[in-house]
């Protein structure tokens, strides 16, 4: 009988274990160009701004040339990327009378997201204050939702300047624990969590989103149009789950860092919530915001869960257009303040 070799047998295994491994970022690496080349190419522009090559798109009544048209900027969530603003329909609403401008944030869509730097929400706030001044925009109404809307609040505060108002929709603004928020957030983790965004995590994005998303769209189903024109294959690439991941992992710090301001925004705000929200609640995040904050305009919508802008899309340009107005001093009435008890709020409903 041969005799056994133990470490000739751990050789071969780590060999094995790293040869599974690299055909597995291989596998992921070819099927991500594929989603980004062939299955879902750009729909947008291109510019470059420090260092990040950002993609969007820019519609509306002038066919992108600024013209009089009043400009809205939107801001994705976590995950998520600039077609998730377009399949919803709100896009197309607000772009009867808006210039729209639609952008996939670092590491989503096509946006690239250069390693070695921080993009918490205050430092996407000045990447986007920087491709504004690129695309020639000045005073844009932000309308962000999930931690996009936290994005926004960040620019808000940060540059009052740049913006004429934000409608947010569905945000995280304090801290929270979160169960979820440790594991999905692993991918971001130093050295473990490149190599399980190149092996395990295609797969595991793969057999998680059949769970995630109707949890995001409850008490309603997922809608046709999103099941239909979505690009769920960028959930899947490599870069968007680092990206995602790294996001979940600076949540809770970015939201304390920032809570002590909310008191001094100083732009017109119109905060959106669903009532039944599951992922974000809303009297922990949105209703605490607009107690901080008595000129915003507030509304927890019944009935809806935290893709609100698929199913209200009349009450949030109804809020676009009132916040928009409140900017250009047209709707200014500082005798409309907090409001008392449980009703829904603020001029929004």
């Amino acid at each position: 009988m041969a005799e056994i070799d133990p470490p000739r047998i751990a050789g071969a295994a780590l060999g094995a274990i790293a040869l599974a491994a690299g055909g597995s970022a291989l596998h992921a690496w070819l099927n991500a160009r594929k989603v980004s080349r062939e299955t879902h190419p750009p729909i947008g522009r291109f510019v470059a701004v420090e260092g990040v090559r950002l993609h969007y798109v820019d519609i509306g009544p002038t066919d992108g040339d600024p013209g009089d048209a009043p400009v809205l900027l939107f801001v994705h969530g976590n995950g998520a990327c600039l077609e998730d603003m377009l399949v919803s329909g709100l896009v197309d609403a607000c772009a009867t009378r808006y210039r729209c401008i639609v952008l996939d944030r670092p590491g989503y869509g096509h946006s690239s997201r250069p390693s070695g730097r921080s993009y918490d929400p205050r430092d996407q706030a000045v990447l986007l204050r920087a491709f504004l001044a690129e695309i020639g925009v000045t005073r844009p109404l932000l309308v962000g939702h999930s931690w996009g809307s936290l994005v926004s609040l960040a620019m808000a505060l940060d540059h009052p300047d740049a913006v004429a108002g934000a409608v947010l929709m569905s945000g995280f603004y304090y801290p929270q624990e979160r169960s979820d928020v440790a594991a999905m957030g692993l991918p971001a983790t130093p050295v473990v969590g490149p190599a399980l965004v190149w092996t395990l995590g295609p797969q595991t994005m793969r057999r998680l989103a059949p769970r995630l998303y109707p949890r995001l769209f409850d008490p309603h189903p997922i809608p046709p149009r999103m099941l239909e024109n979505y690009p769920f294959a960028y959930g899947e690439r490599p870069e968007q789950i680092r990206a995602a991941a790294a996001e979940l992992a600076v949540m809770q710090s970015a939201a304390a860092a920032l809570m002590p301001r909310y008191g001094a925004c100083a732009v017109p705000l119109a905060l959106l919530h669903g009532a039944e929200d599951k992922v974000i609640p809303g009297a922990l995040h949105t209703r605490r915001l607009a107690a901080e904050i008595a000129s915003a305009r507030v509304a927890l919508l019944p009935g809806l869960g935290h893709m609100v802008h698929y199913f209200a899309r009349d009450v949030i340009l109804a809020a676009i257009d009132e916040t928009m107005a409140r900017a250009s001093g047209a709707a200014h009435d500082p005798a409309r303040g907090p409001v008392q008890g449980d009703a829904a709020e603020r001029g929004l409903v």
